[in-house]
């Protein structure tokens, strides 16, 4: 109830605002303007013209001219941005009624220091004037990579591990600042995209081709975007059509890497459409190293290191411009179908997903959205998005059967009883805000979200306690699980001088979900008292930025953040699925308390940058086992106090306007308040404080020489010390590992040719760094490569 009255508050003064600064009838102001090259004086395509602050903008056409129409009175930056180039920022005075003429020239720059960006407030800014740091992964350097998908794309970043944790199934974590998956909020141009279900996978399922570039903001991120962003959030912008073009490319490579890949977009008038599909394969690979680092030999144990993959995403991006007047449209839809196999390479064995050893996982999603907003005269402007998910999953694996022979004896079950793990995600999402400017000086933001999401679940078990007089016996569980999100957030950007700004806000969140559990047969077949879940919380955040210097910027933020679990998660590693995980209502939200301090020095050829943060954990949440819950094997559980800290540097260097260098640092360290219980008498008691897969040192390297048409490009990344729980060996001791250190190395090389080719080749694990160390009876044991290096080559043909 306490919800709905603030939401009903805010919505009655959105609603005023709006109408208060709608200023029907007043005469139209316009800036228009060309962009062209400092060197040659030729238009630039494609140039971002962006008034900041506001959805107000224009890409340049063909002749390199924009316009920008329909703007309200008032002092603004516009912003001209393109990859390549040095960004511009001009402030303009609008008028009403007058128009404004603007051109800008730009400096081709060899560094990719600068851009516009949106995450960090919910607001367009200038990269380098937000006082939230926001760091920013290019198309280009997604290119570079040649990465075909969002987990490829993020590896490598500062401050963010990537791995996979199967061989059976290759499931994909995030880890961003030593927090799990859990405590990063991913986005789609600012929307909620993956949850539960969805995101166990996800990582590797979001193809590249529509991404123009990937925001990530570190630190307390709740404040604007509810709970998962403890860690901070990461928004993927898509790409939106400036003119006619499409492009065509094929890549093949070692053990039938292969990408196929189609684009087109085409923009007349105020429509502009873009279209993608992008196929990515992968074939199995076995490349275990013998016996627990004992040599270094390449040497098959006939179980999959990486699984056979086939994922395909097609979908489009429709914009339209001043539908009535002063506003803008776009709508959004993709949907992916992806088949992944793994386990026990026998024949006869890996192409049945029912035999022992084995996994497969069908994944169906349709994802789509409807995005409206519209600028007033006086300095106002809304936003409003909704967005719908429906994910699938139809997954198989052996635990059924090896449950049922290890309580029958080794007899078979009959081959009715076997049956895949099933669920069904449903994910709805919506968020209004309104931006109002207050003179010069401040940058109003308030708005409400919803999101509400549906799992429903259904495996086969088995009894499988011996002190259960059921013992032995099959059902079929099922579940039915929801949850309800609704938030309440307000900001003010506010520019004190034009070298000190602040930014604060706060955001009000309920989380309420009902879990109900029901099984078959002799085995709860009427049902578990459904269990209920009602928490709310309060996270404010604060952020200061002061420009010491024309190329030093200072920056500070503190924030809190809360976490609550849904209703999936693979952390168990049960890779069929898990429809028996108890969340009881007592369980507390998991809180934050992040500092950071960041100073950045930026010049046309030089850049560096230095971050320190620290996220205090209060009431961190894990996995236990259930204890007197029937048809439930684990449960979430408040296990400590926790605390992540650390230091990260970096620098770019363009020696030459072809030659850049890159190189990053970072210091980590993560600890739980007390030892775990769990290890209590053993010779790891101690080591159990640190948090698992938190390497305490990571940096990379990148060189990238282009002359005229040639591109070579060479990276390298290190991996320091991290532990790693291990309990499942049967031959030696339960052990926590402490990794070795690991480098791996990456190159490209390419060439355009003639404008519209482009051909290439490349590697990746240049060094054939491979883990040495493995457990059979664990397939999760992984924190390095598993399999070696992949030589790969390719071609794409652009027509514009």
């Amino acid at each position: 109830m306490k919800s709905l009255k603030l939401g009903t508050i805010v919505l009655l003064f959105l609603t005023n605002a709006m109408f208060a600064s709608s200023g029907v009838g007043s005469p139209r102001s316009y800036i228009t303007g060309s962009v062209v090259d400092e060197e040659t004086n030729e238009p630039l395509i494609g140039v971002n013209v962006v008034l900041e602050g506001t959805s107000r903008g224009d890409a340049t056409g063909n002749d390199g001219r924009f316009e920008i129409n329909n703007i309200s009175p008032g002092i603004y930056k516009l912003i001209s941005a393109m990859i390549g180039y040095e960004t511009l920022v001009k402030e303009v005075d609008v008028i009403v009624g007058e128009t404004i003429s603007i051109d800008f020239t730009l400096k081709q720059s060899p560094l990719e220091l600068r851009s516009i960006v949106f995450t960090g407030t919910r607001t367009p800014r200038y990269v380098k004037d937000i006082p939230i740091r926001t760091e920013v992964i290019t198309s280009r350097a997604i290119e570079q990579k040649s990465a075909s998908n969002l987990y490829e794309a993020l590896a490598g970043t500062p401050g963010i591990r990537v791995e996979q944790q199967c061989q059976f199934c290759n499931f994909s974590a995030l880890r961003m600042q030593g927090l799990g998956a859990d405590h990063t909020q991913i986005l789609l141009d600012g929307q909620p995209l993956y949850s539960g279900l969805a995101s166990v996978y996800g990582l590797q399922q979001i193809s590249t081709a529509d991404i123009s570039q990937i925001e990530v903001v570190k630190g307390a991120g709740s404040a604007l975007y509810g709970s998962n962003a403890v860690a901070g959030a990461i928004n993927i912008v898509t790409k939106k059509p400036a003119r006619t073009r499409a492009t065509a490319g094929i890549e093949l490579g070692e053990y039938n890497t292969n990408k196929y890949e189609v684009t087109a977009a085409t923009r007349k008038g105020n429509v502009g459409i873009f279209l993608f599909s992008q196929q990515n394969k992968a074939g199995e690979i076995d490349y275990t190293r013998a016996g627990k680092g004992e040599d270094d030999v390449k040497h098959p144990d006939g179980v999959s290191d990486r699984v056979r993959t086939n994922a395909t995403n097609i979908g489009f991006n429709l914009y339209i411009d001043d539908v009535t007047r002063m506003d803008g449209l776009t709508v959004r839809g993709r949907v992916l179908n992806e088949h992944r196999q793994g386990g026990i390479l026998t024949d006869g064995y890996y192409e049945n997903p029912f035999t022992d050893g084995t996994e497969r996982i069908i994944t169906d999603r349709f994802s789509g959205g409807i995005g409206y907003h519209k600028s007033f005269m006086r300095a106002g402007e809304i936003h409003f998005d909704v967005s719908y998910t429906n994910h699938k999953r139809n997954a198989t694996n052996d635990t059924f059967l090896g449950d049922y022979m290890a309580t029958h004896e080794d007899s078979l079950p009959s081959v009715l009883d076997m049956r895949p793990y099933i669920a069904e995600e449903d994910l709805y999402v919506a968020t209004f805000s309104y931006v109002h400017r207050l003179g010069a000086d401040h940058r109003l933001l308030a708005g409400v979200q919803y999101s509400h999401n549906m799992l429903n679940e259904s495996g086969k078990y088995v009894v499988v306690d011996d002190a259960d007089p059921l013992y032995g016996e099959s059902y079929t569980s099922y579940s039915e699980k929801e949850a309800d999100d609704f938030g309440v957030f307000v900001q003010d950007e506010y520019t004190i001088t034009r070298d000190l700004e602040l930014a604060g806000g706060v955001r009000f969140d309920t989380h309420r979900s009902r879990d109900e559990f029901r099984g078959s047969g002799n085995v709860n077949p009427v049902g578990l008292e459904a269990v209920e879940y009602d928490e709310s919380a309060v996270n404010p955040r604060f952020a200061i930025k002061y420009s010491a210097t024309e190329a030093l910027t200072l920056r500070g933020s503190f924030g809190t953040g809360f976490r609550v679990p849904y209703g999936f998660s693979e952390e168990l590693h049960l890779c069929s699925g898990s429809p028996r995980v108890w969340k009881p209502a007592n369980l507390k939200p998991e809180k934050s308390m992040s500092y950071g301090v960041t100073a950045d020095y930026s010049t046309f050829n030089l850049g560096l940058s230095l971050n320190l943060y620290r996220t205090d954990l209060q009431n961190k949440i894990d996995f236990a086992e259930a204890i007197n819950q029937p048809g439930y094997d684990y449960q979430w559980e408040n296990i400590d106090d926790a605390f992540v800290m650390g230091a990260e540097i970096g620098a770019q260097y363009a020696i030459t306007g072809d030659l850049v260098i890159a190189a990053d640092f970072a210091f980590n360290v993560g600890e739980y308040k007390n030892e775990r219980n769990d290890w209590a008498g053993t010779p790891y008691y101690a080591d159990s404080k640190k948090i698992s897969r938190y390497p305490s040192t990571a940096g990379g390297v990148k060189i990238e020489f282009s002359p005229r048409d040639w591109l070579f490009v060479f990276n390298g990344g290190y991996t320091g010390i991290m532990y790693i729980d291990y309990f499942m060996n049967n031959e030696d001791p339960t052990l926590i590992h402490a990794t070795d250190p690991y480098v791996i190395l990456n190159c490209q090389i390419s060439r355009t040719l003639f404008d519209n080719y482009k051909v290439y080749a490349g590697a990746h694990n240049l060094g054939d760094c491979v883990q040495n160390l493995k457990y059979d009876d664990d397939a999760a044991f992984m924190f390095a490569p598993v399999y070696g290096r992949i030589i790969y080559g390719g071609v794409e043909v652009t027509l514009q």
